[in-house]
């Protein structure tokens, strides 16, 4: 088994508690939530009005060129890539042929789809905008990245609902180990979408308060939105060029199946043996809220060796759906660079005693962190993340 640890040489967070690494490292060392009220669309006659938002932000910001039309999704795909572009110090000095990406995502681009299906139902076909059309696709983002950034290596995205970021950061590792030589942007992205709240109302996964990740309290999610893209190469190739590394990927592993519990504890396993490593110092856990979901969770965490602390960062950004993972390994980062780890909002009594979830932040900066990926429908993901090789 290949167990060369894959570097992190560019972080690019999009998220409601900051964009770019510095702001996400501070929001997460002060405890700062992004749940606010919905602004992106018109929340009249929906049983919601709060959801994990990512405010004030201007695609102009992070990008030079001028867009006729621009999905969310693919604007905080944009802006994840300029800034783990500019981090790692690609662009300029490495060819664009020699930078791929993988790119998840879990809702992709629907409200540009909605756009275009309530022009075409309006009259006449022919005045259906199709450059809108053109934006609907799950790749439009990784279309985008790739032409605006120059982009000519190996290119795929990954839609496979809430571990897509996950599958793209297992596929890029696996790329470079096995070729060395690759450099590749991976990680996810999804905006906030009122088709994505309504599907989510209908299949009553909705909190009716502020979302209670890993609690005895849980009744359901709140949405959110992000996206994160890593600048991954091999570690010789980073320092070759005299790189900053903020991190490595270790390991990764995925699994699914219908007993959730046991699917997670498979990729955790599969992650850990990758890694080289039998316990971590900390888990950084993909609960939201639902609580059948996060007792599977719960229950994979448990088996877990020496009582690791549990950060459940979902309760200040909401569920950001496909661009979880590669979020959370951003998140994890920034948290070993403050040596804080963020308390759980909402908190009150873990839904299991045997897990130890965080209730009020603690000064510790973890050597490894585990970070957990796990859908409703039993898909699940894992992966190691370390400050040292």
């Amino acid at each position: 088994m290949n167990r060369q640890p894959v570097a992190i040489t560019g972080i690019g967070a999009v998220t409601p508690i900051g964009i770019g690494r510095e702001n996400l490292r501070n929001a997460l060392a002060h405890g700062r939530s992004g749940i606010a009220e919905i602004t992106s669309f018109d929340t009249d006659g929906l049983a919601i009005e709060l959801a994990g938002e990512v405010a004030d932000f201007d695609i102009a910001n992070h990008i030079g060129s001028i867009k006729t039309y621009l999905d969310r999704t693919s604007a905080f795909a944009l802006a994840a890539a300029a800034i783990a572009l500019a981090e790692a110090k690609w662009i300029g000095n490495v060819p664009g042929a020699e930078i791929g990406l993988c790119l998840g995502t879990a809702w992709g681009c629907k409200d540009s789809i909605e756009l275009y299906t309530s022009k075409l139902m309006e009259g006449n076909p022919k005045f259906a905008p199709p450059l809108v059309f053109t934006h609907g696709y799950a790749n439009a983002p990784s279309s985008l990245v790739s032409i605006e950034f120059g982009l000519r290596g190996y290119n795929t995205c990954f839609a496979g609902g809430w571990t897509a970021g996950a599958s793209a950061l297992e596929s890029a590792v696996d790329l470079i180990r096995r070729d060395p030589s690759q450099r590749l942007l991976a990680g996810g992205a999804d905006a906030l979408s009122e088709v994505a709240v309504r599907t989510m109302l209908a299949d009553d996964m909705m909190t009716a308060g502020l979302p209670r990740p890993l609690d005895v309290s849980a009744d359901g999610l709140l949405p959110g939105e992000a996206a994160a893209l890593l600048a991954l190469e091999s570690p010789p190739n980073a320092r070759r060029r005299e790189a900053e590394i903020f991190g490595y990927i270790l390991g990764t592993g995925s699994a699914g199946g219908a007993d959730r519990a046991a699917a997670l504890s498979r990729a955790i396993s599969l992650a850990l043996d990758e890694s080289g490593i039998d316990r971590v110092d900390a888990v950084f856990a993909s609960a939201s809220g639902l609580r059948e979901t996060d007792a599977a969770e719960a229950a994979a965490i448990a088996e877990l060796p020496g009582d690791p602390p549990v950060v459940a960062i979902k309760s200040l950004i909401g569920e950001p759906s496909g661009a979880w993972a590669p979020v959370a390994v951003a998140a994890a980062i920034c948290c070993i660079e403050a040596g804080v780890l963020p308390a759980t909002a909402n908190f009150r009594e873990p839904i299991r005693p045997d897990i130890h979830v965080l209730s009020a932040p603690i000064a510790y900066a973890p050597a490894t962190c585990l970070i957990l990926n796990l859908s409703p429908g039993g898909a699940a993901a894992a992966a190691v993340v370390s400050a040292q090789a």
